[in-house]
C-alpha cells in the first residue's frame, strides 16, 4: 500500500508525502535519466511535461497543512488530469446536474462534468488532495 498524506517536518514546515517521503512538487526536481525512461516506458510527452513543470518543484516546505495539500493538488492537476467521454453511459454533471457522457479523471478519481463544466477550473473546485491510501501499481 502507498500512503499519501501531509506530514509536518521537524522544522515545523509541511510536505505532502507518499510513504513518509515528500512527493509531487514537495520534493526537488530530478530529470528522468535514459534508464528510467527506457525501463518504465516513459513517453516523450511525459518527459516534456515533467521538464515543463521543473520550476514548481521545491524542498522549502509549506507553512500549513492546507498549503501542502494545495501543492499536491496542483501537481495532480498538472500531471494526472485527463478529460474523456463514456461511450456507453450517461451520468449527471457534478456542477449542474445535466446528463452527460463527459468526465474528468485525476489519478483514478472520476468527476462527471457536462460540456460547459468539463474544464480544469471546475475540476480544481471539485477535486481535493487529502490524506488517502491506495494499493501500489
Amino acid at each position: 500500500m502507498n500512503y499519501y498524506e501531509t506530514k509536518q517536518r521537524t522544522d515545523g514546515k509541511w510536505d505532502y508525502t507518499c510513504n513518509n517521503r515528500p512527493t509531487g512538487y514537495c520534493c526537488e526536481f530530478k530529470p528522468f535519466d535514459e534508464g528510467f525512461v527506457k525501463n518504465y516506458h516513459v513517453s516523450e510527452a511525459e518527459v516534456e511535461k515533467h521538464n515543463r513543470f521543473a520550476h514548481k518543484y521545491h524542498s522549502h516546505g509549506h507553512d500549513t497543512e492546507q498549503e501542502a495539500c494545495e501543492c499536491y493538488k496542483e501537481y495532480q492537476l498538472d500531471h494526472k488530469l485527463r478529460f474523456s467521454k463514456s461511450e456507453s453511459e450517461q451520468r449527471k454533471c457534478k456542477v449542474c446536474g445535466e446528463w452527460t457522457q463527459n468526465f474528468a479523471e485525476v489519478d483514478c478519481r472520476l468527476i462527471t462534468l457536462c460540456d460547459k463544466h468539463n474544464n480544469r477550473e471546475e475540476v480544481s473546485k471539485l477535486y481535493e488532495a487529502s490524506n488517502w491510501s491506495m494499493a501500489s501499481w
